[in-house]
């Protein structure tokens, strides 16, 4: 069985505001026979509701491990604790219209504080609409971006030191990305701002843009008979004037991509237009574009061809490997670079080992 590490680290500074003194969490899983020159590392980057904890992040991390012979990593990046469900949240809209609903007798058992109000309707089929109470602030939240895709490429040179210092024998220039849904969005991030890091990245439905930055996230959850519909209200539309620049149209205008990307995209996906994903997918050197119609669902691999395409993460890693064959990246790894992204700079600084990244708003 592959050997299970966690290790907490230093974190990235905010790049919004300077703020310092964040841990970040890595989870690796190294495999249970000796590595070797030809042992790759892969880090599995999950979505919205996916997490770090989740059974089968640590199933993917140690089956990957054995099966391939790679370090398997995972990180508990910056926000992603605002990612998943809500554990409290609040009335929106007029409460009167609710108490028009309950009977006398109901509005006389209410509590001061309405806390057994959901009870009440708990018994009747209506749908309330909520928002989720967040504990975002301005030095931690859901950035859905940059920091997010920093504390990814923090995680993998953190790895590669650690494997150096420990004199751990495997292939540097192997490194695959895994990532559904907005987590593969952050690989396509990631790889533009380190380009010389990837040799493969498997995405699965990556969004073309954050889609939480313009509109709130939305989840239906059931309470009973009745319906919660609560939406979440994140910082990061406030805080994040360039939002034009976390498009990938834009990532990869004028980016040399080296690695080899395979993107896997359901041709019913409520948040992605498949053919402008097709489009640019196919545009960039060394891709390959997997368009999943209703006709290619095969119920094992891929359920579906809505967004996420119901995959068996999995099964559908297994898939993406037998297509990904032998790739190398060509970029050169430079010590200082910098990224431009529409009216965003981003100065990559490698001299101390791991890498500092500075965010800068331009004018063109």
């Amino acid at each position: 069985m592959a050997e299970n590490h966690s290790i907490n680290i230093p974190a990235h500074h905010n790049i919004y505001n300077g703020v310092s003194g964040r841990e970040l969490r890595i989870e690796f899983s190294l495999p249970e026979k000796e590595t070797n020159e030809n042992t790759g590392i892969a880090i599995l980057v999950p979505g919205f509701g996916g997490n770090i904890d989740s059974n089968v992040y640590k199933k993917m991390r140690e089956e990957f491990a054995d099966t391939y012979n790679l370090v398997t990593v995972q990180c508990d990046y910056f926000g992603s604790e605002f990612m998943q469900g809500a554990a409290s949240f609040n009335l929106t809209g007029d409460i009167n219209n609710l108490f028009s609903l309950l009977t006398d007798e109901e509005k006389n058992t209410l509590n001061s504080d309405y806390s057994n109000l959901f009870e009440m309707f708990a018994t009747r089929d209506i749908m309330i609409p909520v928002v989720a109470k967040i504990a975002e602030t301005e030095d931690h939240f859901n950035d859905m971006g940059y920091m997010q895709s920093i504390d990814i490429i923090t995680a993998i040179e953190a790895v590669r030191i650690m494997l150096k210092e420990n004199k751990v024998k495997f292939n540097e220039k192997y490194v695959v990305g895994y990532g559904h849904s907005h987590g593969a969005y952050l690989l396509h991030l990631s790889n533009c701002l380190a380009p010389h890091l990837f040799s493969h990245i498997i995405d699965n439905s990556a969004w073309m843009e954050p889609g939480y930055l313009n509109e709130n996230r939305r989840l239906f959850q059931p309470y009973g008979q009745m319906i919660l519909q609560i939406d979440f209200e994140y910082l990061a539309g406030k805080y994040i004037n360039d939002k034009r620049a976390l498009n990938l149209n834009i990532l990869y205008d004028s980016f040399d991509n080296t690695t080899k990307i395979i993107s896997f995209q359901g041709s019913d996906d409520h948040l992605i237009n498949h053919n402008e994903k097709e489009a640019l997918i196919k545009s960039i050197p060394h891709t390959d574009f997997i368009l999943m119609e209703e006709k290619d669902v095969d119920g094992l691999i891929f359920k579906s061809n809505k967004h996420g395409l119901d995959a068996e993460f999995l099964k559908a890693f297994d898939y993406g490997v037998e297509k990904l064959g032998h790739h190398e990246n060509s970029a050169e790894g430079k010590l200082v670079y910098e990224v431009l992204l529409s009216e965003t700079k981003i100065k990559v600084d490698y001299f101390s080992g791991l890498p500092i990244f500075s965010k800068e708003v331009v004018f063109k």
